[in-house]
């Protein structure tokens, strides 16, 4: 804002009455987008006129912010205040009357000027029109950048915003747009003239940068839940159970009860509790002990790409439980149904969870009603007290009391006498009699006084369930384990008193058990015979008794046959078949017991897929910075029936060097999907070089269901090297290289660039350039016009851009590798192609760098295109038609598949109104070549086959 006042007060005489506003008004600027602009040849000075109608609306703008500041922070008096309005309201009066909608329209932009003739950046502001109710931004101002130096500007770079500097709340469904406004739009490569303007599109940045934080892959949220009691405490994390394939991702805001709030806060929910949520995903939440409002508290959240999930956080209000009393006599068990004063908020059915022992009595719980059993010790009377804790299922419990009161028999009664037994069971069977004859326990057990009896359980059986009655008959059941014993304790009671603890012995007699066999998997190649063992089938399969196991017989195959063998099988699947098979065998432990198993055979075989490569990778980076070349891999599975999967791996990869895509498993080695090969690149270091870095790249094709593989590898050589010197030439200027390694940019119009000796990048720009490199590798770039490049000697990269362009690969009998590239948008229209000429087109299979073979790269400039199984041509007949004339081959090329109709034979016609390139290959006869290849498709397979042809 301090910027704006000084450019207001420059020509408007101003100054003096701006200086107290901008004190009161200046606001250090946040955001990091910028624009630069660098100087071109001077011009003479452009006045900058005092009436401009941008000075005036601005300065009213400015007027209004600034005042309403200046009164906030005591700088200005509300008497002063109005006078300022008065003189506000003429000065917008004014400006009306005199310049009427042009005001208006400077108040919907803002205004900023480049003052360094030298050159200088500044920051783009990003202010919005409005805001919606959700927060999100309903628009932005454009922004207007005039040149007032003496000088021609050239605007040089436009840096985004990031995401939050547009959008702090996250990137919204719908993104704001700007409408096109009078004037030239900045663009880099743009030229301000001195007084000239240009204006910045804020909303397409932030545009860009909404892009950027979307990704090319959708972010994956999934809803969370957490319970925390009242007055507890929960944390968590919201995204760690999301995730974006493009990056990490960010909390940018969250709501609760209609409300929108960035990441980052704490804000307290009335009734409910404290909620905070960071940018990273943690999350804190602090229930109110006296938790009120329903259930669950819903809170939302939103990530930087736009995408949003839920939090529900469900709060437990935990049981009550009220302290409880209870009287027995002495030796006599009570039943205390605590539960009865407990009680839980949320209506949970509540349970007794867990007890504590009397000092002078024991407790369990009864298994039928839940309640706690207090048993007082023998002959004890007097208090005694233990404590139980109830919970109510979700988390929450709460623990009471229970004072008891034992009180002595009544005078002259006797203890029962018990008197132990026997049973005698067969291994996972059932007993109800005693090895006696008897039913009850209670049969041998007196009592002195003749009172009836009851059968008390003390402790269960180990190995079995037992239920055990009042009247002493019981039901036990043996859980079938290889144990040998086991034993149950009881007392009796009549009532008055507890007898003694006895013992009832458990025999348990074994019995044979069935082995159990496991299913075993093998895999069986296609049409091959497969020996298995019995000793190996065997190894997974049991017996209880640990008797020694048998094989009697294998039979019943499925989708194969059966022959036997000593110590086995041999199972020969049916004739070319592929899929699941199987057989079952029958095993014995020689002792009447017997299982079938099963065994699973995967039959099945494995393709080699095709591979196609550029066998040589040129990597120039501009400077020390580093850069990427993109690393094309064409491959296709031969079995297409869905069977079979497709994997890729490139080893031999130097350290500090990285794909864009795909898995690092270490040591050089990276592993790809066929998904990960479309944008394939390969990130390189700054400053790095290498001159022959070989890489494998082996594509492996796996069977499904038997997991057999089969694989191809082949080898990429990267070439590497960085500029050292940058070249920039006049409008029509020339320029010759030595060994240096040269960055070189050529004038709008016609040049000659001679690159030198070293490792270039040249390119051309506008007009008709003729471009040449000598020894070393080069990326030669015409742009647009009718150029001429020529290689020279070397591993070189050709790209002649837009026009009719002459490409000359290098030197006749080179054993390098040349590159001819096509861009999208280097073609012509359809019907009038664009028209390009190749001489010193090397016919070699481009087997390797030192090959010397040229490769033709329309893998950019094709669209939809795709290459067969086993290299054959697929659909790209449909994009490329050869023709030999001369002695030389005419390719027509319709970039985007306009030949389908056509008869794909050499030299015939073909839907000449769908062309859009032609490329001439001077003195080469690809049919002559190929053996007499009389179709599009032939050469296409011919051309895939020596790595000479590189698309998608």
């Amino acid at each position: 804002m301090l910027q704006l006042f000084q450019f207001l007060a420059r020509g408007t005489g101003l100054a003096q009455a701006l200086g107290a506003l901008a004190v009161a008004c200046a606001v250090p600027a946040a955001q990091a987008q910028s624009i630069t602009a660098a100087p071109l040849a001077a011009v003479a000075p452009a006045a900058i006129p005092v009436d401009h109608p941008g000075a005036l609306a601005l300065l009213a703008l400015a007027l209004g912010a600034c005042l309403v500041r200046g009164v906030q922070k005591g700088r200005i008096s509300l008497v002063g205040l109005r006078a300022w309005a008065m003189g506000g309201a003429v000065v917008m009066t004014a400006a009306t009357a005199v310049w009427g909608e042009r005001v208006q329209a400077q108040i919907q932009e803002l205004q900023e000027a480049f003052n360094q003739a030298a050159g200088e950046t500044l920051t783009v502001p990003v202010q919005t029109t409005a805001v919606g109710a959700d927060g999100a931004p309903q628009g932005f101002l454009p922004v207007v950048y005039r040149n007032q130096t003496s000088l021609r500007l050239k605007i040089t770079g436009i840096t985004d915003p990031v995401w939050n500097t547009c959008f702090p709340l996250g990137v919204p469904g719908t993104i704001p747009t700007t409408a096109a406004r009078p004037g030239s739009a900045c663009a880099v490569g743009a030229t301000l003239e001195a007084g000239g303007s240009c204006w910045v599109d804020v909303a397409q940045l932030c545009a860009n940068a909404a892009a950027a934080a979307h990704g090319s892959h959708p972010s994956v949220l999934a809803p969370d839940s957490v319970q925390v009691d009242t007055a507890g405490q929960r944390t968590g994390n919201v995204l760690s159970n999301d995730s974006d394939a493009d990056g990490v991702l960010v909390v940018a805001s969250f709501t609760y009860e209609g409300q929108t709030v960035a990441a980052g806060s704490s804000r307290n929910v009335a009734g409910r509790g404290t909620f905070a949520l960071q940018a990273d995903g943690s999350f804190t939440f602090q229930a109110d002990a006296n938790y009120s409002g329903g259930h669950p508290l819903g809170i939302g959240y939103t990530v930087q790409t736009g995408a949003s999930s839920t939090l529900s956080v469900f709060v437990n209000r935990v049981p009550v439980a009220g302290n409880d009393t209870a009287t027995t006599d002495a030796d006599t068990s009570v039943t205390i149904a605590v539960r009865g004063n407990d009680s839980d908020a949320d209506g949970d059915s509540l349970t007794v969870s867990g007890i504590t022992q009397g000092a002078h009595g024991s407790v369990v719980v009864d298994a039928v009603t839940g309640n706690p059993v207090y048993t007082p010790n023998a002959n004890f009377t007097g208090s005694d007290s233990f404590t139980y804790t109830i919970g109510d299922g979700r988390g929450g419990s709460a623990t009471a009391s229970v004072s008891v009161t034992v009180a002595a028999a009544p005078s002259g009664n006797q203890p029962p006498v018990s008197v132990s037994d026997a049973i005698v069971v067969a291994e996972g069977a059932v007993a109800t009699v005693l090895a006696s004859g008897a039913t009850s326990v209670l049969a041998n057990d007196t009592d002195p006084d003749g009172n009836p009896l009851v059968a008390v359980l003390v402790t269960g059986p180990a190995n079995g369930a037992l239920t055990l009655s009042g009247n002493g008959t019981f039901t036990y059941i043996h859980n079938g384990s290889e144990t040998v014993s086991d034993s149950f304790a009881y007392r009796a009671s009549d009532g008055l008193a507890l007898g003694n603890i006895v013992t009832v012995s458990i025999t348990v007699t074994s019995v044979n058990d069935a082995p159990v066999a496991v299913a075993d998997q093998w895999m069986v190649a296609t049409d091959i015979p497969r020996s298995i063992g019995f000793a190996t089938l065997l190894a997974n399969d049991t017996d209880a008794d640990g008797d020694s196991l048998t094989i009697t017989l294998a039979h019943s195959p499925i989708n194969g046959s059966l022959a036997s063998q000593a110590g086995g099988v041999l199972f020969t699947p049916a004739a070319g078949y592929e899929g699941p098979a199987s057989f079952l065998y029958d095993v014995s432990d020689g002792r009447g017991g017997t299982s079938i198993g099963t065994v699973n055979l995967s039959v099945g075989a494995a393709s080699a897929s095709s591979v196609v490569v550029l066998k040589s990778l040129l990597g120039i980076a501009h400077g020390t910075g580093g850069t990427s070349v993109r690393f094309p891999i064409t491959t296709k599975l031969v079995d297409t029936d869905g069977s079979e999967t497709l994997s890729i791996r490139i080893s031999g990869l130097p350290t500090n060097l990285s794909f864009n895509a795909g898995t690092n498993l270490g040591g050089g080695v990276w592993q790809f999907t066929e998904a990960d090969l479309p944008n394939l690149i390969l990130n390189l270091p700054g400053s790095y070089t290498t001159n022959a870095t070989n890489l494998t790249v082996q594509v492996t094709a796996t069977e499904v269901s038997g997991g057999f593989t089969a694989s191809t590898s082949t080898v990429v050589t990267l070439k590497a090297s960085y500029t050292t010197v940058d070249i920039t030439t006049t409008e029509s200027g020339n320029h010759t290289g030595n060994s240096a390694n040269e960055y070189i940019t050529g004038g709008n119009g016609a040049n000659t660039i001679n690159a030198g000796s070293g490792n270039n990048i040249v390119f051309g720009g506008a007009g008709d350039d003729n471009l040449s490199a000598d020894s070393g590798s080069d990326v030669l770039m015409g742009g647009s016009g009718n150029d001429t490049l020529n290689a020279g000697s070397g591993t070189d990269r050709l790209i002649g851009g837009s026009g009719d362009d002459l490409l000359i690969g290098g030197d006749a009998g080179e054993n390098f590798v040349d590159v001819f590239v096509w861009l999208l948008g280097d073609q012509g229209a359809a019907g009038t192609p664009a028209l390009d000429r190749i001489q010193n087109f090397s016919t070699a299979a481009a087997g390797t760098n030192g090959a010397g073979g040229d490769v033709l790269d329309l893998r950019d400039l094709l669209q939809g295109e795709s290459a067969g199984p086993s290299n054959a041509a697929g659909n790209l007949a449909n994009y490329l038609h050869f023709e030999i004339t001369g002695g030389d081959t005419w390719v027509h090329v319709s970039h985007t598949g306009g030949f389908g109709a056509d008869s794909h034979a050499v030299g015939a016609s073909y839907s000449a109104s769908a062309e859009t390139q032609q490329i001439i290959l001077e003195g080469v006869n690809l049919q002559t070549l190929y053996s007499g290849a009389a179709t599009d498709q032939q050469i296409i397979t011919q051309l895939l086959n020596n790595s000479k042809l590189i698309v998608d």
